[in-house]
């Protein structure tokens, strides 16, 4: 009740303040109850009709015209509010008249309105953040999931724009005004309006965005944990806050655990394992994660995947591309970031992570290439009980390897530990070839007691060919040589090529950099630092650099962040010595002899062997050839024909276009002469009369074509460079 009549108390003011200050609008009382009665009346009218009207009809149109509040920027809020009010002005006539110019009082009446209610509310409380809590996933996204709309569901994408924009102006609100000298205020009307739904209270911006991040689902929380790697532009409390989110969200209830066991694996928890957790031992952005064990004994852990999260989770990436789609077709230069490339790889790697087969077959591979490090360790999966949404895999047990108190407390040398996990990472990345590419350290634990290695979640994995490695190395060893030439050569070689790029330019630029970050440096150098400045002047000359090495960047960096934490307070240009000797000393054991016989001598050889029959008959038919003077040699003009091919249907297509122009022409002077000519006592008024006409159907319908084919000549030559 007292949420009510507060806010039934807010629109009747700020009709109250409109009504006395814009243009046109003039209140009528109640004409049946004595002043001020009949003033206030009206006032309440208009409140209370604005107010349901604000709170139901608004919601409503923005969920029917989601994509179109996004094309537009916004502007279609402003455009339903001028709406409601226009309706105001009908469904309330005996309260308050509009003037003749009914659209431009509207216009600014329902601004001003708009505005006012905003302010009062944001003071007062209104629309504060909930406190969250664990309930069950909606039921609704389970029934829109089995709409059959094919890659795009536009019913869920509008559902989830309005949550997305509802929960961010939520929390960006009592963000600004936690930082005013209204927060004491606010909060002490929120504990009166909200009193049985109590909301949240806190002061820390942190806190806040951390548990937006959360309410907004699994896509955004992705986008924090990726924020939280980078600790070298966070400060220590964003990012303590923001590494929450890697293995610390909030979890979804026991019975849909039960539910989807039961649908994955066809029996309840209860008879498909000998004992389950039903309390969650981590909840992360995807999934949760049980203590099990399996009938045979094994001490297991079960991943179970948040329920309805592929439906959420693909509207989010499908409202998130549109908006970048948006920004670059209407802002030039945010065209030469490759915004769009980007988001479009950190989508594709989302939904392969939600797909548990591919986690399993990552798993089962790293743990393979792993083995030559006795140090690591990868959990084994039992793909019996696993599928699509249920991931069961060996039980381990550990420490994140950030938890520098703990791994003290073990007596764990923790140097020692850092140059192990580079070691183990770099191995990956050079010359496997098949890299965790989110290694965080809710993704790296540390076994206490015998210190090995743990590496967990394996959904989203990189991978770069034999070609890629050798230019990845040869990059970083580049760096270390500050051989600006070779670091040149080695970008343009992994970046996708591009028209106007100049290449003394670009050799320019990192000469700069490289002089800027390793030689010139007052502090030590970051690894991860001078490859993302690398990546941020290819992108200024229209290069981009390709996917593979994106995800590689990002792993080698997150790796870096880690050993900075372990090794405390080592100089940074100690890490970077530690790292760049770890690669060396891999790469001379990866070059002995036998590793190259067997990785590159051997293949060569079996490939030159199973060519032996084709090259015997080749050469045989050139001598032949060569004997009967016939020596010829076959040149293969397919991109040759198919410009000509391409050149005659132009020149076909303009003869056309003259042609007809020559004709449409004649048709208009032709026309013209006819109407000019006079016919009077030379023929029948009928024959006249029927020439006219057709002289000025000709003239018509010549003169049409003529605008038409004008405009599409017009449209053409607009829509071609675009095309281009």
């Amino acid at each position: 009740m007292t949420y009510f009549l507060i806010r039934v108390t807010v629109n009747m003011l700020a009709a109250a303040i409109v009504m006395n200050l814009v243009p046109g609008l003039r209140l009528i009382p109640n004409s049946s109850l004595p002043e001020p009665f009949a003033t206030l009346y009206s006032y309440i009218i208009i409140g209370l009709l604005f107010g349901t009207l604000h709170s139901f009809v608004r919601p409503a149109i923005l969920f029917l015209t989601g994509r179109l509040y996004i094309w537009s920027m916004g502007l279609l809020a402003l455009v339903t509010d001028i709406c409601i009010f226009l309706v105001l002005s009908y469904i309330a006539p005996a309260a308050w008249q509009v003037g003749e110019s009914r659209l431009f009082s509207a216009t600014l009446g329902a601004m001003l309105i708009g505005v006012i209610v905003m302010g009062l509310e944001m003071v007062l409380g209104f629309g504060a953040p909930r406190i969250t809590e664990v309930r069950k996933s909606p039921f609704y996204w389970r029934w829109l999931g089995m709409l059959p709309t094919g890659r795009r569901n536009r019913l869920i994408e509008s559902l989830r724009t309005q949550q997305i924009i509802s929960t961010i102006q939520s929390y960006s609100i009592d963000i600004l005004i936690g930082l005013s000298p209204l927060k004491g205020f606010r909060r002490g009307m929120q504990t009166i309006i909200y009193r049985l739904r109590p909301r949240l209270i806190e002061d820390s911006p942190a806190v806040k965005v951390r548990l937006m991040l959360q309410e907004l689902g699994p896509t955004f929380t992705k986008f924090g944990q990726m924020a939280a790697s980078r600790i070298e532009i966070l400060p220590d409390t964003w990012r303590t806050e923001l590494e929450q989110l890697q293995d610390d969200v909030q979890p979804f209830l026991y019975t849909e655990v039960d539910q989807i066991i039961r649908q994955e694996l066809g029996k309840p928890c209860e008879e498909t394992f000998a004992s389950f957790d039903p309390n969650p031992l981590a909840a992360a952005s995807t999934a949760q994660v049980h203590a099990a064990t399996l009938p045979s004994g094994e001490r297991v852990v079960v991943k179970v995947r948040r329920p309805n999260i592929e439906i959420t989770v693909k509207g989010d990436l499908n409202i998130i591309q549109d908006v970048l789609n948006l920004i670059e077709r209407r802002v030039a230069w945010s065209r030469r970031f490759g915004l769009s490339a980007l988001f479009h790889e950190f989508a594709e790697n989302v939904l392969t992570e939600l797909d548990y087969t591919n986690e399993s077959y990552n798993a089962r591979l790293l743990r393979h290439k792993m083995q030559k490090f006795p140090f690591v360790q990868v959990p084994l999966i039992y793909d019996v009980y696993s599928t699509r949404k249920v991931l069961t895999q060996e039980r381990v047990v550990g420490v994140k390897i950030s938890d520098i108190s703990a791994l003290d407390a073990a007596g764990l040398n923790r140097e020692e530990l850092a140059i192990n996990f580079f070691r183990a990472l770099l191995q990956q990345v050079l010359f496997d070839g098949f890299f965790h590419a989110d290694p965080h350290p809710g993704n790296v634990w540390v076994n206490s007691e015998s210190g090995r290695i743990i590496f967990l979640d394996m959904g989203l994995m990189g991978q770069l060919s034999l070609e890629d490695r050798f230019a990845f190395g040869g990059l970083i060893w580049a760096l270390n040589d500050r051989d600006t030439p070779s670091v040149t050569r080695v970008l343009m070689t992994i970046c996708k090529p591009a028209k106007n790029c100049d290449p003394l330019a670009l050799g320019r630029d990192i000469e700069r950099l490289v002089n800027r970050n390793l030689l010139f440096a007052d502090a030590p150098p970051s690894l991860v630092g001078m490859l993302n400045d690398l990546v941020a002047v290819i992108v200024q000359h229209g290069l981009q650099l390709r996917k593979e090495f994106v995800l590689a960047i990002k792993s080698i960096g997150q790796g870096e962040s880690i050993m900075r934490i372990l090794m405390g307070d080592k100089p940074m240009d100690y890490v970077l010595e530690v790292a760049y000797t770890q690669m060396r000393d891999l790469l001379s054991e990866q070059l002995t002899l036998e590793n190259v016989l067997s990785h590159g001598g051997m293949p060569l050889i079996r490939e030159i062997v199973g060519r032996l029959p084709s090259l015997q008959t080749a050469t045989r038919t050139l001598f032949d050839n060569f004997q009967r003077g016939q020596l010829a040699f076959q040149v293969n003009v397919a991109s040759m024909d198919q410009r000509m091919n391409v050149l005659q249907t132009a020149i076909e297509l303009g003869i056309r276009r003259v042609v007809l122009s020559v004709l449409l022409v004649g048709l208009l002077v032709g026309s013209t002469l006819i109407l000019l000519i006079p016919f009077e006592g030379k023929i029948s008024e009928f024959e006249g009369l029927v020439i006219r006409l057709v002289a000025k159907s000709g003239f018509v319908i010549g003169a049409l074509l003529i605008i038409i084919m004008l405009v599409y000549t017009l449209w053409q030559s607009i829509r071609k460079p675009k095309d281009a």
